[in-house]
C-alpha cells in the first residue's frame, strides 16, 4: 500500500519527464518534412517491480518477503526509549546533625580526678534519608560521593571517639570508621571519606531509607564536672552522590512522553477507503530494569491529518495471553540477576482477532499519538529488586501486513514541480489550427491495482491555471491484471492505453505553471471487495510518449 511512491514513480518519470527526460533544444536535429509533420517524442520506456517503486518511501517504511511467501508485508518500524533509570532516580546531597549527651544514669556522681578516663559509652543513632519518593531502599552501590564529617566538643572535659557508620561499607563489607584522636574542650574534629566503591545498606532491623550511626565515646577528665548538658555536636554532610545500582522497592505510577509514530506511505492519502486482510501490532519491549514494570496506553489514536478522522485502537473480545492490552496495564518481564547483562525481550500484539486494528489503519493514518504511563514495581515485600544506573526500558513499535486485501476508494495527494518546454521557442513549432499534442500512455501492469489521476497545474502564488483533463469522469490510467478468483493473485498482465488530448491554450497554461498537484485514486481490481494480493514478482511496465502533429518553421 506505498501509494504516494507508487504514484510518484509512475508521475515524475512521466508527466514531470516532459521537461527532464529529453533535451527540446536539441528539437532542429530532427530531420522532419517541411509541411505538416507529426512527431512522437519517446520520453519514458521502463519495467519498474514493486519492489522498485516501494523501496523509495522514508526510512520507516520497510518492505520485505517472508521464507517461502511470495507476498510483500509492509511494516512501519519506529524504535525509542521511554524512560531509563539515569535521568529518573538520582540520590540529593543530605545533611544532619546528631547530638551525642550522655544519660543520667551515666553521670558520674562527683568529677572523675584528673587523668582519669570515663567510658566509653556507645550510642546508635539513625537518619531517615527518602532519597526516592514511595521507595523502600535497601541498598545502593556507588560510584561516587563524599562524607564530611565535624565534631566538636562541648564537654568541659577532653574526649576521643570511635564512630562507624554501619550503614556505609566498603567492598569487603566492612563499615566506615572515623576515629577521633583526644580532643580539648572547644575544639573541633573534621575528617572526611571518598565513597567511590562503597555501599549504602539503608536497612535498620524492619525499616528502610535509615541511615545508621554508632558513636563510641571516652571522657578524659580535666578534673572538671560532667553532666547531662554536656555534649558532643556531630555534623554529617554526605553530598555527590552516584549509583551503579540500587536494591529495594520502588512504588510508583508516571507518565511517559507521547510517543509519536509517523506512517510515511499513507502520509499524502486524502480519503480511504480499504481493508487489509491480515494486519498486525507489535509491541516489542527491551527491558533492562530488575524490578516488574507495568506500561499502559492512556489513549492510542490514529488520525489521518489530510482528513481530519480519528480512531482509536481498543481491544475486541477477550485478548489471548501475549496481547497489548489497551485498558490495562502490561507486565513486562524484568532481570532477574545483576550480571545479567542483555534485555529481557517482551512482545505484546493487536490483530484483527483481539482489537479492531482494521478499522485503525482503514483510515489510512499518518500519524499514531500514543499517550504511555509505566508502572514500577509490585505489591510484594520483595526488597530485592534492583534497578541499576544503565537500566533502560526500550520500545520497538512495528506495524506490519502483507499486502493483502482490497482498496475500494484510497486518495493521494502529491505535489512536484513541473517545467515544460515552449512549443514555438524550443520546438519551432507554429501556433495555427494544424497544431495537436496528444499524450499517450502504454501500461503493461501486474500488479492488481487499477489508478485513476487528475493533475492540477499552479503558478508560485498556488493559483490554479488549468488542470489535465476536463472530462467529468475521470481518467484510468493504470488498468489492474486480471486476478486469480481463488488466490487473489495476479493470472495476467494488463495492457492498457490512455490518451489525452491538450488544446494549444492548455498547453500554454500548462507550460506556466510551476507545480504540478497530482491527486490520484487507488482501486484494487477483480471483484468488488475481493482480497487481492501483491506479490514481489509483480511489474510495471511504462511507455510514455508525447505526439506532437502540425507545421514546423523550418526558416526560424
Amino acid at each position: 500500500m506505498k501509494t504516494s511512491r507508487f504514484l510518484k514513480s509512475l508521475f515524475i518519470v512521466g508527466l514531470a519527464g516532459l521537461g527532464g527526460c529529453y533535451d527540446f533544444s536539441q528539437f532542429d536535429n530532427i530531420k522532419v518534412e517541411p509541411i505538416s509533420p507529426k512527431m512522437v517524442v519517446p520520453v519514458v520506456k521502463s519495467t519498474i517491480s514493486f519492489n522498485d517503486i516501494v523501496e523509495r518511501e522514508d526510512a520507516n517504511t520497510i518492505i520485505f518477503t517472508k521464507p517461502g511467501d511470495t507476498r510483500f508485508f509492509i511494516a512501519f518500524r519506529d524504535t525509542m526509549d521511554l524512560f531509563n533509570a539515569a535521568d529518573r532516580y538520582s540520590f540529593p546531597d543530605f545533611n544532619f546533625t546528631k547530638q551525642y549527651q550522655l544519660d543520667a544514669g551515666e553521670v558520674p556522681g562527683v568529677p572523675v580526678p584528673a587523668g582519669e578516663t570515663w567510658g566509653p559509652f556507645t550510642k546508635q543513632y539513625t537518619e531517615t534519608y527518602n532519597s526516592i519518593a514511595g521507595a523502600e531502599v535497601k541498598l545502593v552501590k556507588l560510584s561516587a560521593g563524599n562524607i564530611n564529617m565535624v565534631v566538636t566538643n562541648n564537654f568541659q572535659n577532653s574526649i576521643s571517639a570511635t564512630i562507624r557508620f554501619p550503614s556505609i561499607r566498603d567492598q569487603l563489607g566492612n563499615p566506615l570508621v572515623f576515629v577521633m584522636a583526644t580532643t580539648l574542650p572547644g575544639q573541633t574534629f573534621i575528617n572526611n571519606q571518598d565513597l567511590e566503591g562503597y555501599s549504602l545498606n539503608l536497612t535498620s532491623g524492619s525499616l528502610y531509607n535509615t541511615l545508621t550511626v554508632e558513636v563510641e565515646l571516652t571522657i578524659h577528665s580535666l578534673g572538671n564536672p560532667i553532666s547531662v548538658s554536656d555534649d558532643a555536636n556531630i555534623q554529617i554532610s554526605i553530598t555527590g552522590l552516584d549509583f551503579d545500582y540500587l536494591q529495594g522497592k520502588l512504588n510508583e505510577t508516571f507518565p511517559l512522553n507521547e510517543i509519536n509514530l509517523t506512517l510515511d506511505a499513507f502520509r499524502t492519502s486524502i480519503d480511504a477507503d480499504f481493508s487489509l486482510s491480515e494486519p498486525k501490532l507489535t509491541m516489542t519491549f527491551e527491558n533492562l530494569f530488575g524490578i516488574p514494570l507495568a506500561f499502559s496506553t492512556v489513549n492510542f489514536d490514529a488520525s489521518n491529518t489530510n482528513t481530519s478522522i480519528q480512531v482509536s485502537l481498543v481491544n475486541e473480545g477477550v485478548p489471548p495471553t501475549g496481547s497489548l492490552l489497551l485498558t490495562q496495564p502490561n507486565n513486562i518481564k524484568y532481570l532477574t540477576s545483576l550480571t545479567q547483562q542483555q534485555p529481557e525481550v517482551d512482545l505484546k500484539y493487536v490483530d484483527r482477532n483481539n482489537s479492531n486494528l482494521e478499522d485503525f489503519l482503514a483510515i489510512a493514518p499518518n500519524e499514531i499519538l500514543i499517550s504511555p504511563t509505566v508502572t514500577v514495581g509490585d505489591p510484594s515485600t520483595n526488597h530485592d529488586y534492583f534497578v541499576r544506573k544503565t537500566s533502560t526500558l526500550r520500545m520497538i513499535n512495528e506495524i506490519e501486513f502483507p499486502l493483502a486485501g482490497w482498496v475500494d476508494n484510497l486518495e493521494i495527494c502529491d505535489t512536484l514541480e513541473v517545467e515544460l518546454p515552449d512549443l514555438e521557442k524550443d520546438l519551432k513549432l507554429v501556433n495555427d489550427n494544424a497544431l495537436k499534442i496528444r499524450l499517450k500512455f502504454k501500461f503493461i501492469n501486474s500488479i492488481p491495482f487499477n489508478i485513476y489521476i487528475q493533475g492540477y497545474f499552479l503558478d508560485d502564488a498556488n493559483t490554479l491555471l488549468t488542470q489535465l483533463y476536463d472530462e467529468a469522469s475521470e481518467l484510468m490510467l493504470v488498468k489492474s491484471s486480471a486476478i486469480n478468483p481463488t488466490t487473489g493473485k495476479t493470472s495476467t498482465p494488463t495492457t492498457h492505453w490512455a490518451y489525452i488530448d491538450i488544446s494549444k491554450s492548455k498547453y500554454d497554461q500548462m507550460k506556466n505553471a510551476t507545480n504540478l498537484v497530482i491527486q490520484a485514486r487507488m482501486q484494487t481490481g477483480g471483484n468488488t471487495h475481493q482480497n487481492v494480493v501483491v506479490e514481489s514478482t509483480n511489474t510495471l511496465e511504462t511507455m510514455f510518449s508525447v505526439e506532437l502533429e502540425g507545421n514546423v518553421d523550418l526558416n526560424n
